[in-house]
C-alpha cells in the first residue's frame, strides 16, 4: 500500500453552544504510516480523546478530512459508519463483559466466522498476550494487567487496519504500567498493527510510540519522534511539557542576545571556574545521580544533574558551565522559535 494508513488533514471538530460553535479541534493534521505506533500527548482537556473519537466515527468533522488506507471516511460531507471503518478501539476501563470469560470476550467481534476459525483466532490471540492458560477466567478473576491483555486481544482479534488506544494504562499502578507499555509495544510490532494512542504521561508516550504529537488547545504543536521533541522542540509549550528543564533568559547564562534559552539538567556542569553562578536550593536523589535545584543570580530557577560523590550543602553558591555545543532558543517572535544558536 502506498501512502499513510491514517491521514488527518486540517480537521475541525466543534459543538453548537448558545447559538455559536465551541471549537475542540482546530486545523489538526497528522500522518501515520502503516505498522507505526503514534501517540497524542497532552494534558487533560487538550482534545486528544476527541481526535480518537473523530477517527473512529463517533464525532462529526466540521471541516477537513480523515482518510484510512487512502479512503476518505470523514469530512464535512462524508461520514462512514464506525463499524465499517475497520477500526478497533480499546477504552480506559477495558469494557470487558463481566458475564463472559476471557475467551468469549476475545471472540466477541468474531461472530461471523465459523466456530473452528473463531476458536483458532481466540487461541492465537490469548497465546499472543500470554493468557492461554486463563481462557476460562472471568474478568473479576483477573488482575488489572490481565484484564488489559484480554481487552487488547479482543481489539486485535478482528485484524483491524487501525487500533485506537485511549489512555490504556491509566487504571494500572506505575510499575505495572511501565512493564505493560513495553510489552504492548512488542505485541503491536509482532502483529504489525498501525496504532494511535492518547496519554497524558510522557513516559508512556516515549516507551510506546514511533511518533508523538504534543497537543494543546485542540492543536498538535509538534509531531516528531521522542528524541526530536526533547532535543529540538519548536514551541515553548512543547519544550516545557516534554522532559525536565527550564526556559531562562540568555543573559542569566552569560550569553549574548535578547532571547530565552531551553536548558535541560544535563546541559549544566559544576565547574569551580565556570562563568555561571547559582545558589543550591534543593537536592533530590535520582539513582546514580542527584538532581540539583538552583537559583541563578537573575532569580530564575534551573536544574542540573550531579554525579559527584560529595553533595554541596543547601545554600552553597556554585559555579557552573554549559556543556552543550548548541542550545534551543525562543524569542518574542514565534517565527524564530526553535532556532539553534551556537554557544561559545
Amino acid at each position: 500500500m502506498s501512502g499513510p494508513m491514517l491521514q488527518l488533514d486540517q480537521i475541525q471538530v466543534g459543538y453548537a453552544v448558545d447559538g455559536g460553535v465551541r471549537t475542540v479541534l482546530d486545523a489538526l493534521s497528522l500522518s501515520l504510516p502503516a505498522g507505526d505506533i503514534g501517540c497524542l500527548l497532552g494534558a487533560s482537556g487538550c482534545g486528544k480523546t476527541t481526535v480518537l473519537r473523530a477517527i473512529a466515527g463517533f464525532e462529526q468533522v466540521r471541516a477537513g478530512q480523515i482518510a484510512l488506507a487512502g479512503q476518505i471516511v470523514s469530512s464535512a460531507q462524508t461520514c462512514v459508519a464506525p463499524e465499517l471503518r475497520g477500526i478497533s478501539m480499546m477504552f480506559q476501563d477495558y469494557a470487558l463483559f463481566p458475564h463472559l470469560d476471557a475467551a468469549s470476550n476475545v471472540g466477541f467481534g468474531l461472530a461471523r466466522q465459523s466456530r473452528a476459525a473463531r476458536k483458532m483466532r481466540i487461541d492465537e490471540m490469548l497465546t499472543l498476550v500470554g493468557l492461554a492458560d486463563r481462557a476460562g477466567a472471568y474478568p473479576h478473576e483477573l488482575s488489572g494487567g490481565q484484564q488489559q491483555r484480554v481487552a487488547l486481544a479482543r481489539a486485535l482479534a478482528p485484524r483491524p487496519q487501525l487500533l485506537l488506544l485511549d489512555e490504556p494504562f491509566s487504571n494500572l499502578d506505575i510499575d505495572t504500567r511501565e512493564h505493560l507499555a513495553n510489552e504492548l509495544r512488542t505485541i503491536l510490532r509482532q502483529t504489525a498493527t498501525t496504532t494511535l494512542l492518547v496519554t497524558h504521561d510522557q513516559t508512556e508516550a516515549f516507551a510506546m510510540a514511533d511518533t508523538i504529537g504534543v497537543m494543546d488547545q485542540g492543536r498538535i504543536l509538534q509531531w516528531a519522534d521522542a528524541r526530536t521533541l526533547y532535543r529540538a522542540p519548536t514551541d515553548r509549550y512543547v519544550a516545557d511539557f516534554v522532559g525536565r528543564g527550564a526556559i531562562v533568559s540568555a543573559t542569566a547564562l552569560g550569553l549574548p542576545g535578547h532571547h530565552d534559552v531551553l536548558l535541560r539538567p544535563d546541559q549544566l556542569l559544576p565547574d569551580v571556574a565556570g562563568p555561571i553562578h547559582a545558589d543550591l536550593i534543593a537536592v533530590r536523589f535520582h539513582g546514580p545521580h542527584h538532581l540539583l535545584r538552583l537559583r541563578l543570580i537573575s532569580g530564575e530557577m534551573v536544574e542540573a544533574d550531579f554525579s559527584g560523590a560529595v553533595i554541596p550543602e543547601i545554600g552553597t553558591r556554585l559555579r557552573l558551565r554549559l556543556i552543550a555545543p548548541a542550545l534551543i532558543t525562543f524569542s518574542d517572535s514565534p517565527a524564530t522559535d526553535g532556532l539553534i544558536k551556537e554557544t561559545e
